[in-house]
Protein backbone atom coordinates (compact mmCIF):
# COMPACT_ATOMS: atom_id res chain seq x y z
CA UNK A 1 0.00 0.00 0.00
CA UNK A 2 1.73 3.49 -1.10
CA UNK A 3 2.06 5.90 1.67
CA UNK A 4 2.30 9.81 1.46
CA UNK A 5 5.86 10.88 2.60
CA UNK A 6 5.01 12.38 6.09
CA UNK A 7 7.84 15.27 4.79
CA UNK A 8 5.84 15.93 1.93
CA UNK A 9 3.59 19.31 2.96
CA UNK A 10 0.45 20.68 1.30
CA UNK A 11 1.86 24.12 1.76
CA UNK A 12 -1.61 25.96 0.35
CA UNK A 13 -4.49 24.49 2.44
CA UNK A 14 -1.21 23.67 5.45
CA UNK A 15 -1.15 27.51 5.77
CA UNK A 16 -4.70 28.40 6.33
CA UNK A 17 -6.47 28.37 9.59
CA UNK A 18 -9.88 26.29 10.31
CA UNK A 19 -12.44 27.86 8.20
CA UNK A 20 -14.91 30.25 9.91
CA UNK A 21 -17.81 28.20 9.54
CA UNK A 22 -16.53 24.51 10.48
CA UNK A 23 -14.38 26.03 13.97
CA UNK A 24 -18.23 25.18 15.78
CA UNK A 25 -19.35 22.61 14.01
CA UNK A 26 -17.86 19.69 16.54
CA UNK A 27 -20.08 21.52 19.33
CA UNK A 28 -23.36 21.96 17.14
CA UNK A 29 -23.13 17.95 16.41
CA UNK A 30 -22.94 16.95 19.65
CA UNK A 31 -25.71 18.87 21.04
CA UNK A 32 -28.05 18.02 18.02
CA UNK A 33 -27.01 14.46 18.76
CA UNK A 34 -28.19 14.89 21.89
CA UNK A 35 -31.37 16.09 20.85
CA UNK A 36 -31.17 19.54 21.33
CA UNK A 37 -33.39 21.87 19.08
CA UNK A 38 -30.03 24.17 18.02
CA UNK A 39 -31.06 27.44 16.59
CA UNK A 40 -28.40 28.21 14.38
CA UNK A 41 -27.66 31.66 13.32
CA UNK A 42 -23.76 30.80 12.30
CA UNK A 43 -23.87 30.90 9.22
CA UNK A 44 -25.25 33.42 6.74
CA UNK A 45 -27.51 30.56 4.65
CA UNK A 46 -30.57 32.13 3.18
CA UNK A 47 -33.67 30.59 4.46
CA UNK A 48 -35.91 31.30 1.96
CA UNK A 49 -36.02 29.45 -1.34
CA UNK A 50 -35.81 31.51 -4.35
CA UNK A 51 -39.72 32.46 -5.83
CA UNK A 52 -41.07 30.50 -8.15
CA UNK A 53 -40.32 32.60 -11.52
CA UNK A 54 -36.70 32.12 -11.17
CA UNK A 55 -37.04 28.55 -10.56
CA UNK A 56 -39.46 28.35 -13.41
CA UNK A 57 -36.98 29.50 -15.91
CA UNK A 58 -34.21 26.96 -14.68
CA UNK A 59 -36.95 23.99 -15.26
CA UNK A 60 -37.96 25.24 -18.52
CA UNK A 61 -34.34 25.66 -20.40
CA UNK A 62 -33.52 22.04 -18.36
CA UNK A 63 -35.56 20.19 -20.47
CA UNK A 64 -33.50 21.32 -23.80
CA UNK A 65 -30.75 19.02 -25.11
CA UNK A 66 -28.39 21.95 -25.54
CA UNK A 67 -28.28 23.08 -21.92
CA UNK A 68 -26.38 19.95 -21.14
CA UNK A 69 -23.20 20.80 -23.23
CA UNK A 70 -20.53 23.18 -22.32
CA UNK A 71 -20.73 26.81 -22.85
CA UNK A 72 -18.59 29.64 -23.25
CA UNK A 73 -16.68 30.35 -19.68
CA UNK A 74 -16.88 33.85 -19.34
CA UNK A 75 -20.74 33.16 -18.82
CA UNK A 76 -23.96 32.84 -21.67
CA UNK A 77 -24.11 35.90 -23.01
CA UNK A 78 -27.85 36.34 -22.43
CA UNK A 79 -26.69 36.62 -18.75
CA UNK A 80 -23.47 38.88 -19.45
CA UNK A 81 -26.01 41.04 -21.20
CA UNK A 82 -28.49 41.28 -18.04
CA UNK A 83 -25.31 41.70 -16.17
CA UNK A 84 -25.30 44.95 -18.43
CA UNK A 85 -28.45 45.87 -17.84
CA UNK A 86 -28.43 45.46 -14.16
CA UNK A 87 -25.62 48.28 -14.59
CA UNK A 88 -26.87 50.72 -16.88
CA UNK A 89 -30.41 50.85 -14.68
CA UNK A 90 -28.69 51.00 -11.31
CA UNK A 91 -25.70 52.90 -11.40
CA UNK A 92 -25.11 53.91 -15.07
CA UNK A 93 -22.49 52.29 -16.14
CA UNK A 94 -22.17 50.83 -19.65
CA UNK A 95 -20.08 47.65 -19.73
CA UNK A 96 -18.39 46.03 -22.97
CA UNK A 97 -20.02 42.13 -21.97
CA UNK A 98 -17.23 40.81 -23.99
CA UNK A 99 -14.33 42.02 -22.55
CA UNK A 100 -15.61 43.59 -18.81
CA UNK A 101 -17.67 40.65 -17.44
CA UNK A 102 -17.16 37.46 -16.66
CA UNK A 103 -19.82 35.41 -14.91
CA UNK A 104 -18.70 33.29 -11.49
CA UNK A 105 -19.60 30.82 -9.74
CA UNK A 106 -20.45 32.60 -7.16
CA UNK A 107 -18.45 35.45 -5.43
CA UNK A 108 -15.98 34.07 -3.69
CA UNK A 109 -14.86 31.96 -6.47
CA UNK A 110 -14.54 35.46 -8.65
CA UNK A 111 -12.24 36.90 -5.82
CA UNK A 112 -10.08 33.72 -5.10
CA UNK A 113 -9.64 33.02 -8.61
CA UNK A 114 -8.95 36.34 -8.95
CA UNK A 115 -5.97 36.30 -6.95
CA UNK A 116 -4.44 33.52 -7.92
CA UNK A 117 -4.51 35.32 -11.62
CA UNK A 118 -3.31 38.43 -10.09
CA UNK A 119 -1.16 37.68 -6.93
CA UNK A 120 2.53 36.17 -6.95
CA UNK A 121 4.43 35.41 -3.58
CA UNK A 122 6.06 38.37 -2.18
CA UNK A 123 2.93 40.91 -3.51
CA UNK A 124 1.17 42.85 -0.69
CA UNK A 125 -2.46 42.76 -0.38
CA UNK A 126 -4.16 45.23 1.88
CA UNK A 127 -7.80 43.74 3.28
CA UNK A 128 -9.93 44.53 5.95
CA UNK A 129 -9.93 42.94 9.44
CA UNK A 130 -12.38 41.67 10.24
CA UNK A 131 -13.30 40.38 7.10
CA UNK A 132 -15.29 37.59 5.07
CA UNK A 133 -13.04 35.00 5.58
CA UNK A 134 -11.94 34.64 1.45
CA UNK A 135 -10.85 38.30 1.20
CA UNK A 136 -7.71 37.83 3.18
CA UNK A 137 -7.61 33.90 2.04
CA UNK A 138 -7.91 34.27 -1.35
CA UNK A 139 -4.55 36.30 -1.17
CA UNK A 140 -2.89 34.46 1.36
CA UNK A 141 -3.81 31.09 -1.31
CA UNK A 142 -2.22 32.89 -3.71
CA UNK A 143 0.69 33.48 -1.75
CA UNK A 144 0.62 37.07 -1.17
CA UNK A 145 0.97 38.67 2.01
CA UNK A 146 -1.78 40.70 3.94
CA UNK A 147 -1.66 43.90 5.55
CA UNK A 148 -4.84 44.51 7.48
CA UNK A 149 -6.88 47.71 7.48
CA UNK A 150 -9.23 48.36 10.55
CA UNK A 151 -12.68 47.40 9.28
CA UNK A 152 -14.23 49.79 12.69
CA UNK A 153 -17.33 51.72 12.95
CA UNK A 154 -15.75 54.79 14.39
CA UNK A 155 -12.65 54.67 11.59
CA UNK A 156 -13.47 56.44 8.34
CA UNK A 157 -12.66 53.46 5.44
CA UNK A 158 -10.27 55.99 3.56
CA UNK A 159 -7.93 56.67 6.55
CA UNK A 160 -7.80 52.93 7.50
CA UNK A 161 -7.04 52.28 3.75
CA UNK A 162 -4.48 55.04 4.06
CA UNK A 163 -2.87 53.86 7.24
CA UNK A 164 -2.40 50.45 5.93
CA UNK A 165 -0.87 51.32 2.66
CA UNK A 166 1.62 53.62 4.58
CA UNK A 167 2.70 50.75 6.47
CA UNK A 168 3.75 49.12 3.55
CA UNK A 169 5.66 51.64 1.96
CA UNK A 170 6.86 52.38 5.17
CA UNK A 171 9.00 49.37 5.17
CA UNK A 172 9.82 49.25 1.55
CA UNK A 173 6.85 47.68 0.45
CA UNK A 174 4.03 48.52 -2.30
CA UNK A 175 0.85 47.19 -2.42
CA UNK A 176 -0.58 45.41 -5.10
CA UNK A 177 -4.03 44.74 -4.62
CA UNK A 178 -6.95 46.64 -2.19
CA UNK A 179 -10.14 44.92 -0.82
CA UNK A 180 -12.60 46.49 0.06
CA UNK A 181 -16.44 45.08 0.67
CA UNK A 182 -19.00 47.65 1.33
CA UNK A 183 -21.94 46.43 2.49
CA UNK A 184 -19.81 44.47 4.94
CA UNK A 185 -19.56 41.10 6.02
CA UNK A 186 -19.02 40.66 9.00
CA UNK A 187 -19.85 43.82 10.77
CA UNK A 188 -23.13 45.12 8.85
CA UNK A 189 -21.43 48.06 8.13
CA UNK A 190 -22.93 50.53 4.85
CA UNK A 191 -21.23 53.47 3.31
CA UNK A 192 -22.27 56.47 1.73
CA UNK A 193 -21.12 57.13 -1.67
CA UNK A 194 -18.64 59.98 -0.54
CA UNK A 195 -16.79 57.83 1.67
CA UNK A 196 -16.77 55.26 -1.11
CA UNK A 197 -15.30 57.68 -3.56
CA UNK A 198 -12.56 58.85 -0.79
CA UNK A 199 -11.42 55.52 -0.24
CA UNK A 200 -11.03 54.83 -4.42
CA UNK A 201 -9.28 57.83 -4.30
CA UNK A 202 -6.87 56.44 -1.95
CA UNK A 203 -6.47 53.74 -3.66
CA UNK A 204 -5.90 55.39 -7.17
CA UNK A 205 -3.42 57.34 -5.67
CA UNK A 206 -1.86 54.80 -4.21
CA UNK A 207 -1.08 52.82 -7.66
CA UNK A 208 -2.76 49.60 -6.56
CA UNK A 209 -5.48 47.65 -7.92
CA UNK A 210 -8.70 47.55 -6.46
CA UNK A 211 -11.28 45.13 -5.98
CA UNK A 212 -14.69 45.85 -4.30
CA UNK A 213 -17.01 43.15 -3.13
CA UNK A 214 -20.80 43.98 -3.49
CA UNK A 215 -22.21 41.07 -2.74
CA UNK A 216 -24.81 42.75 -0.42
CA UNK A 217 -25.64 45.29 -3.26
CA UNK A 218 -29.77 45.11 -2.18
CA UNK A 219 -28.94 44.44 1.08
CA UNK A 220 -28.03 48.50 2.24
CA UNK A 221 -31.02 49.48 4.69
CA UNK A 222 -29.79 53.13 4.24
CA UNK A 223 -30.44 53.59 0.38
CA UNK A 224 -32.06 51.41 -1.80
CA UNK A 225 -29.04 50.30 -4.36
CA UNK A 226 -25.79 50.18 -2.16
CA UNK A 227 -23.11 52.26 -3.74
CA UNK A 228 -21.26 51.05 -6.79
CA UNK A 229 -17.63 51.68 -7.66
CA UNK A 230 -18.61 52.75 -10.74
CA UNK A 231 -21.36 55.44 -9.26
CA UNK A 232 -19.41 56.67 -5.94
CA UNK A 233 -18.39 60.35 -7.47
CA UNK A 234 -15.24 59.49 -9.35
CA UNK A 235 -15.78 58.84 -13.03
CA UNK A 236 -16.17 55.70 -14.03
CA UNK A 237 -13.59 55.36 -16.58
CA UNK A 238 -11.16 56.45 -13.90
CA UNK A 239 -12.06 53.88 -11.95
CA UNK A 240 -12.62 50.93 -14.96
CA UNK A 241 -8.55 51.48 -15.60
CA UNK A 242 -7.69 49.72 -11.79
CA UNK A 243 -10.74 48.35 -10.44
CA UNK A 244 -13.38 45.71 -10.86
CA UNK A 245 -16.23 44.97 -8.74
CA UNK A 246 -17.72 41.36 -7.32
CA UNK A 247 -21.34 40.61 -7.53
CA UNK A 248 -23.45 37.95 -6.37
CA UNK A 249 -26.85 36.83 -6.73
CA UNK A 250 -27.03 34.43 -3.82
CA UNK A 251 -28.53 36.87 -1.14
CA UNK A 252 -30.62 39.27 -3.35
CA UNK A 253 -32.59 36.45 -4.84
CA UNK A 254 -32.14 33.83 -1.67
CA UNK A 255 -29.64 31.99 -4.53
CA UNK A 256 -27.10 31.13 -2.62
CA UNK A 257 -26.70 26.79 -3.51
CA UNK A 258 -27.07 28.16 -7.41
CA UNK A 259 -23.33 29.37 -7.01
CA UNK A 260 -23.91 32.32 -9.57
CA UNK A 261 -21.72 35.79 -9.47
CA UNK A 262 -19.86 38.04 -11.48
CA UNK A 263 -16.87 40.26 -12.02
CA UNK A 264 -17.38 43.88 -13.91
CA UNK A 265 -14.51 46.68 -14.86
CA UNK A 266 -11.29 46.90 -15.86
CA UNK A 267 -10.52 44.71 -19.03
CA UNK A 268 -7.39 43.71 -18.07
CA UNK A 269 -8.43 42.30 -14.84
CA UNK A 270 -11.31 40.69 -15.94
CA UNK A 271 -9.51 39.25 -18.99
CA UNK A 272 -6.75 38.07 -16.46
CA UNK A 273 -9.77 35.85 -14.68
CA UNK A 274 -11.22 35.05 -18.06
CA UNK A 275 -8.12 33.61 -19.20
CA UNK A 276 -7.73 31.76 -15.52
CA UNK A 277 -11.17 30.47 -15.60
CA UNK A 278 -10.84 28.44 -19.28
CA UNK A 279 -8.07 26.68 -17.81
CA UNK A 280 -10.06 25.73 -14.51
CA UNK A 281 -14.06 25.17 -15.75
CA UNK A 282 -16.29 25.35 -17.95
CA UNK A 283 -18.79 27.53 -16.07
CA UNK A 284 -22.09 26.25 -14.23
CA UNK A 285 -24.99 24.77 -15.34
CA UNK A 286 -26.12 26.85 -18.05
CA UNK A 287 -30.13 26.81 -17.03
CA UNK A 288 -28.96 28.34 -14.11
CA UNK A 289 -27.69 31.58 -16.47
CA UNK A 290 -30.99 31.68 -18.31
CA UNK A 291 -32.68 31.89 -14.41
CA UNK A 292 -29.77 34.42 -13.39
CA UNK A 293 -30.43 36.46 -15.93
CA UNK A 294 -34.45 36.37 -15.57
CA UNK A 295 -33.72 38.06 -12.06
CA UNK A 296 -31.06 40.78 -13.15
CA UNK A 297 -33.90 41.67 -15.36
CA UNK A 298 -37.11 41.06 -13.51
CA UNK A 299 -36.36 40.47 -9.82
CA UNK A 300 -36.26 43.99 -8.49
CA UNK A 301 -38.98 43.95 -6.29
CA UNK A 302 -38.28 40.18 -5.19
CA UNK A 303 -34.65 41.69 -3.97
CA UNK A 304 -37.08 44.49 -2.56
CA UNK A 305 -38.71 42.00 -0.74
CA UNK A 306 -35.85 39.96 0.81
CA UNK A 307 -34.43 43.89 2.24
CA UNK A 308 -37.22 44.17 4.07
CA UNK A 309 -37.23 40.86 5.51
CA UNK A 310 -33.99 40.97 6.71
CA UNK A 311 -34.36 44.51 8.21
CA UNK A 312 -37.61 43.74 9.98
CA UNK A 313 -35.28 40.44 11.58
CA UNK A 314 -32.54 42.77 12.57
CA UNK A 315 -34.86 44.87 14.44
CA UNK A 316 -36.25 41.97 15.78
CA UNK A 317 -33.33 40.26 17.10
CA UNK A 318 -31.47 43.57 18.31
CA UNK A 319 -34.36 44.27 20.45
CA UNK A 320 -34.78 40.65 21.80
CA UNK A 321 -31.01 40.87 22.20
CA UNK A 322 -31.26 43.95 24.70
CA UNK A 323 -34.02 42.87 26.74
CA UNK A 324 -32.42 39.19 26.84
CA UNK A 325 -29.43 41.61 28.65
CA UNK A 326 -26.97 41.58 26.00
CA UNK A 327 -25.66 45.13 26.13
CA UNK A 328 -24.25 47.52 23.13
CA UNK A 329 -26.15 45.72 20.34
CA UNK A 330 -26.98 47.84 17.75
CA UNK A 331 -28.85 47.99 14.44
CA UNK A 332 -26.84 47.04 11.27
CA UNK A 333 -27.01 49.17 8.81
CA UNK A 334 -27.08 46.50 5.74
CA UNK A 335 -26.51 43.10 5.40
CA UNK A 336 -28.59 40.03 6.73
CA UNK A 337 -26.08 39.99 9.94
CA UNK A 338 -25.76 41.42 13.88
CA UNK A 339 -22.40 42.72 14.97
CA UNK A 340 -22.86 42.27 18.54
CA UNK A 341 -20.08 43.30 20.33
CA UNK A 342 -19.22 40.13 23.73
CA UNK A 343 -21.19 40.72 27.07
CA UNK A 344 -18.64 41.69 29.52
CA UNK A 345 -18.38 38.83 31.14
CA UNK A 346 -17.13 37.41 28.12
CA UNK A 347 -14.43 39.60 26.51
CA UNK A 348 -11.31 37.91 28.45
CA UNK A 349 -12.27 34.74 27.54
CA UNK A 350 -12.83 35.52 23.77
CA UNK A 351 -15.36 35.10 21.11
CA UNK A 352 -15.04 31.21 20.51
CA UNK A 353 -15.18 30.39 24.24
CA UNK A 354 -18.55 32.32 24.07
CA UNK A 355 -20.31 31.21 21.22
CA UNK A 356 -19.27 27.25 22.23
CA UNK A 357 -21.30 28.20 25.76
CA UNK A 358 -24.15 29.35 23.62
CA UNK A 359 -24.11 26.65 21.70
CA UNK A 360 -23.79 24.10 24.59
CA UNK A 361 -26.00 25.54 27.42
CA UNK A 362 -28.43 27.78 25.32
CA UNK A 363 -28.59 25.72 22.24
CA UNK A 364 -28.27 28.80 20.45
CA UNK A 365 -25.22 29.18 17.45
CA UNK A 366 -23.29 32.33 16.20
CA UNK A 367 -20.15 32.49 14.30
CA UNK A 368 -17.08 33.72 16.55
CA UNK A 369 -15.75 36.88 15.82
CA UNK A 370 -12.06 35.80 15.79
CA UNK A 371 -12.95 33.92 12.71
CA UNK A 372 -12.99 36.73 11.01
CA UNK A 373 -10.18 38.01 12.12
CA UNK A 374 -7.57 39.30 15.11
CA UNK A 375 -10.18 42.64 14.79
CA UNK A 376 -13.32 40.65 15.43
CA UNK A 377 -12.22 38.87 18.34
CA UNK A 378 -14.78 40.81 20.97
CA UNK A 379 -17.73 40.42 18.88
CA UNK A 380 -20.61 37.49 17.55
CA UNK A 381 -21.95 37.33 14.12
CA UNK A 382 -25.79 36.37 14.07
CA UNK A 383 -27.03 35.21 10.93
CA UNK A 384 -30.65 36.41 10.16
CA UNK A 385 -32.03 33.33 8.91
CA UNK A 386 -35.24 32.47 11.21
CA UNK A 387 -38.30 33.92 11.58
CA UNK A 388 -39.16 37.02 14.28
CA UNK A 389 -40.66 33.93 17.03
CA UNK A 390 -37.59 31.73 16.04
CA UNK A 391 -35.02 34.92 16.78
CA UNK A 392 -37.10 35.56 19.93
CA UNK A 393 -36.62 32.11 21.10
CA UNK A 394 -33.31 32.06 20.87
CA UNK A 395 -33.39 35.19 22.81
CA UNK A 396 -35.04 34.03 25.59
CA UNK A 397 -32.68 31.10 25.56
CA UNK A 398 -29.68 33.89 25.60
CA UNK A 399 -31.05 36.05 28.53
CA UNK A 400 -31.01 32.53 30.97
CA UNK A 401 -27.71 32.08 29.58
CA UNK A 402 -26.63 35.63 30.31
CA UNK A 403 -28.18 35.42 33.95
CA UNK A 404 -26.42 32.20 34.71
Amino acid sequence: MAIIPPDWAFPRADSLPPYAFVTTDAAKAKVLAAGADLIDLGLGNPDRPPPAAIVDVLHAHADAAQSHRYHPGIGLLELRQAIGHWYAGRYGLTLDVDSEVVVCMGAKEGISHFCFAALSPGDVVVAPDPCYPIHAGGPRIAGAEVEPYEARADVAPADAVAAALARVTARGGRTKLVLANYPQNPTGRSVSKAELAALVRVVQRSGALLLHDLAYADLDFQARFAPSIFDCGVPADEVRAFAVEVCSLSKSYSMPGWRVGFVVGSERMVGALSHLKSYLDYGSFVPIHHAAAWALRHGDAIASELRELYRARATTLVAGLREAGWPEVVEPSSTMFVWAPLPPAWRERGSMAAVTSLIQEAHVAASPGVCFGPGGDGHVRFALIEDPPRLLEACARIGRWLAR
